[in-house]
């Protein structure tokens, strides 16, 4: 098992997402859309790849701290903690 960062962006109109070895740079490639325009916010959670026995899939799963983000004034992003329970919202 090896730690990852989930990242995600929502915009109006689509969003993306991806999956980096660093917290760092996931949230790099979420701010850029969130400063672009292209998305409204963001959020980024540690997580673990972990290959499935019987089926040799591989999937990611949801280990540790989560963080949301926001454009803010003057265009400032900000990272809040989230609650795993409020992550989806």
């Amino acid at each position: 098992m090896s730690a990852v960062f989930l990242w995600q962006a929502d915009g109006p109109e689509q969003g993306a997402r991806g999956v980096s070895g660093d917290e760092r740079e996931a949230r790099r490639a979420a701010a850029e859309l969130l400063r672009s325009g292209q998305a409204s916010s963001a959020l980024v959670e540690e997580a673990a790849t972990e290959l499935g026995m019987r089926t040799l899939t591989d999937g990611y799963y949801p280990t540790g701290p989560r963080w949301r983000a926001r454009v803010g004034a003057a265009g400032r992003i900000r990272w809040v903690p989230v609650k795993a329970d409020t992550a989806a919202s």
